[in-house]
């Protein structure tokens, strides 16, 4: 993990290793995020039969709310000094959100998107109560934005599938 400007954590009031917590925490939320924006573009793309027309316009939806939401927490890494993970082979390794292999039916599609947030959700709270424990008020408002808009997703998602 790299630091880009050494004292910015400092002057923003938090010593080294409740920097380096908040950056890991935060790097965890980029990396599951970033596997999971690239999963739901693929099902963007991938997506057919009778559910085409509803899946097709959600995931542009996701993709596009969770492009923006990746850059904020991009952007807060940077902003607490910190260089944030950004290659792709890091996103893969460092994600408990795995890449979907082969053809996967819309209703599928839609399940996995439902396990992911899950998981996703997870690592957003994590990041909050780390957050919160350090006194990061911008790092805690900024996930708790994110996390209602997981969470409403992934009830809407869910309703979807249910049976």
């Amino acid at each position: 993990m790299d630091t880009d400007t050494k004292d910015t954590y400092q002057k923003l009031g938090f010593d080294k290793s409740e920097a380096t917590e908040l950056i890991e925490s935060l790097n965890a939320v980029l990396c599951n995020y970033m596997v999971l924006y690239q999963k739901i573009r693929n099902f963007h793309w991938n997506v057919k039969g009778p559910e085409f027309f509803d899946v097709h316009e959600k995931f542009e939806e996701e993709y596009l709310t969770a492009a923006e939401d990746i850059d904020d927490i991009a952007e807060r890494v940077r902003i607490l000094g910190f260089i944030p993970t950004s290659t792709l082979k890091e996103y893969i390794a460092q994600s408990d959100i795995e890449e979907p292999s082969g053809e996967v039916a819309a209703m599928d599609m839609v399940r996995a998107i439902v396990a992911d947030y899950e998981t996703l959700i997870s690592f957003i709270i994590d990041a909050i109560d780390l957050a919160s424990e350090h006194g990061d008020v911008g790092t805690k408002e900024l996930l708790q934005a994110m996390l209602l808009g997981k969470e409403e997703k992934h009830w809407m998602f869910s309703a979807f599938v249910a049976e």
